[in-house]
């Protein structure tokens, strides 16, 4: 299968994709009883978007840590470029491991509409250029003043968006309307609020029952 980790800046996608993926690898083939399962050998495989090494990364990451000057279209664009050049790949790969994505083209539906990018348009692109559609995103539902204090207290560089706090609280907002109208696909509401290995189990339960 193919799922999406998903949330405000701050909400922990990163940390909650690793131990997904960790997690999952782990406990390959057990049931939630530990009875083995008949696809005992299932793997999981961690990417993540953004990536900022290859291609059209190096101008999204000058945009974001270098105030490079885009339009919301050049951003739409430049990122849903990398969703489009590896459809295949994560086509391929979601038929034989569960494929995780750290952000994903359910991002662009938050952030590129708010900077002016039209709904309507970013589905039917999504639709027409054939992006791969997740079999869940999984929303780490967590408060924004909590976020912002997660952020705030990370020892590494910051991009503008993050250092934004009220973008921070319309992206919440927006993306509580992505969760609630079930926009491209299934969105899955986390607490995130929760204890981190809490949050890594609820997302763990829910896609063994998806399975």
């Amino acid at each position: 299968m193919f799922i999406v980790i998903e949330g405000i800046d701050g909400a922990g996608c990163e940390t909650q994709g690793k131990r997904l993926l960790n997690m999952i690898n782990h406990h390959s083939g057990e049931r939630g009883d530990g009875k083995l399962t008949s696809d005992a050998r299932m793997t999981a495989t961690l990417i993540k978007y953004p990536d900022y090494e290859r291609n059209v990364g190096k101008i999204i990451r000058e945009f974001l840590y270098q105030n490079k000057d885009l339009t919301a279209e050049q951003q739409f664009l430049l990122y849903t470029m990398q969703f489009i050049m590896d459809k295949k790949m994560i086509a391929e790969r979601r038929k034989d491991e569960i494929l995780i994505a750290d952000r994903y083209f359910s991002t662009t539906l938050c952030y590129q509409t708010l900077e002016g990018i039209d709904m309507t348009m970013a589905l039917d692109y999504a639709k027409n250029f054939q992006i791969e559609v997740p079999d869940a995103v999984f929303y780490l539902n967590v408060d924004p003043d909590i976020a912002i204090k997660r952020k705030h207290g990370e020892d590494k560089e910051k991009n503008f968006r993050e250092k934004d706090f009220d973008f921070i609280r319309k992206t919440h907002k927006k993306y509580q309307e992505l969760v609630d109208q079930q926009v491209w696909t299934k969105w899955v509401n986390i607490d995130g609020n929760k204890a981190v290995e809490e949050v890594t189990k609820a997302i763990y339960n829910v896609i063994t029952n998806i399975k």
